[in-house]
């Protein structure tokens, strides 16, 4: 901090708070401070402490620092005491209202330490010359259609224009400093705006991914129970039908009349209700419970491994980064749809795997080149009835699917092949890296 020789420094200031604090910067600085609460009050310690300098605030009453500064110059026994002005106020007219009045400087609040120091030795180092000049004729200015008489001498002006330059570039460094501040906190605001719409979006789709759980469990839940019912229907008639043609054979034995039929009709009886308790465990088993991202290519791929290779052409027409969200199960689905091509096909030679766009939606088609299905079959074989009948089991299937909302029909013709439309929700398909 720069110092000067010591010198008594009045301080006029209306707040206490202020006027603390300019002593504390003044007396650190080595000099020695004298405290007026108001102009009137500055004008008397002048008169008994003759200060070397006076610093006043300008808004003060019942007397301001502009009439302090005033009586002060007028009174031949004072006028040689330099005055600052120290004020919140900075436009052209207090700076012409300053010169009017006589002061030898002024100091824009809010301040600091070295602001104030450089004032007071600018202020103090002129005092000599320009009390050495002699103001005959005022300076009559008009400003904002209001005249002022200056009679500060050239030096005062001239302490008072170059204060008020210093003023104004350590405002525009200032404002600089405070817009490259802004852009740097707007900068800041545009990062954590996108940052929190990238979070709600986050946000967004774990609530739809949440709320399609919620409804897949709901669901689940439903049809696991539906599917109890008719997995207990279903094992009670097959048990029966194969105790039935057991009963048969074994008579058959007994009166020595052997009827290979009967126990092939209970193999193949015995057969499909292992397949059906072997889904059945599959479908209840809580490893397999939880939807998941399932690449639709490996998700064929799996499926044909149980397909003997070279049985039947696959045309596989998915595109590669295709995903479905579905229970892992679902490979078992598609196990069906082949296995019910290979077996009741009858002519199937190619199975074709493609996707659709239908109403902006995806769907998945599967198809083969048998005999497909009766117009008359169409609505039943989904039913259990028809899959005991005919071992397709695709009651099941439709029943698995429906847990994630996705479903199934057939369209395809009579005489040239099974045609399977399966329709995912929306949401629940993924393309590269968009979402259906």
């Amino acid at each position: 901090m720069p110092r000067t020789s010591t010198q008594k420094i009045l301080v006029v200031e209306d707040n206490r708070t202020q006027a603390e604090s300019l002593r504390y910067i003044l007396e650190k600085g080595g000099h020695e401070v004298i405290i007026a609460a108001d102009g009137q009050e500055g004008l008397a310690s002048i008169e008994k402490q003759h200060p070397d300098i006076v610093l006043t605030d300008v808004i003060m009453s019942p007397m301001d620092g502009y009439e302090l500064c005033r009586r002060i110059k007028e009174n031949p026994a004072t006028r040689s005491i330099p005055v600052i002005l120290v004020t919140y106020l900075y436009n052209p007219a207090d700076v012409i209202k300053a010169l009017e009045y006589g002061a030898d400087n002024f100091i824009i609040k809010p301040y600091d330490a070295d602001w104030i120091y450089s004032r007071i030795i600018g202020t103090l180092e002129s005092v000599t010359q320009v009390q050495k000049e002699v103001v005959t004729d005022p300076l009559t200015v008009s400003f904002s259609n209001h005249k002022y008489e200056i009679r500060s001498g050239k030096m005062q002006i001239l302490n008072i224009l170059l204060s008020t330059y210093e003023t104004a570039i350590k405002n525009n460094c200032e404002l600089q400093v405070a817009d490259e501040r802004l852009h740097y906190l707007n900068a800041q605001l545009q990062k954590a705006v996108s940052d929190l719409k990238q979070a709600n979006e986050e946000l967004h789709n774990k609530n739809i991914e949440r709320g399609r759980l919620e409804t897949a469990l709901v669901r689940s839940n439903k049809k696991f129970q539906y599917m109890g019912s008719i997995i207990h229907h279903i094992l009670l008639t097959q048990l029966s039908s194969i105790y039935h043609n057991m009963e048969k054979a074994s008579f058959g034995q007994k009166e020595g009349l052997v009827e290979p039929g009967y126990f092939k009709k209970a193999y193949g009886m015995v057969e499909k209700a292992l397949n059906i308790v072997r889904i059945t465990c599959e479908t209840l088993d809580p490893v397999v419970q939880s939807p998941a991202w399932i690449d639709l290519r490996d998700l064929i791929h799996n499926a044909l491994r149980e397909i003997p290779a070279g049985l039947v052409r696959v045309d596989c027409r998915i595109p590669e980064s295709v995903k479905v969200n579905a229970y892992p199960l679902i490979e078992k689905v598609f196990a069906e749809l082949i296995d019910n091509s290979v077996r009741h096909g009858k002519k199937t030679t190619t199975i074709r795997f493609s996707i659709e766009n239908h109403e902006d939606v995806p769907v998945l088609i599967y198809e083969d080149d048998g005999v497909g299905i009766p117009v008359q079959d169409k609505k039943e074989i989904f039913s259990h009835e028809y899959g005991l009948s005919a071992s397709h089991g695709l009651f099941l299937s439709e029943e698995i699917l429906s847990v994630t909302g996705i479903t199934i029909s057939e369209t395809g013709v009579p005489g040239e092949g099974v045609r399977f439309e399966i329709q995912f929700p929306r949401g629940s398909i993924r393309i590269g890296s968009d979402t259906a």
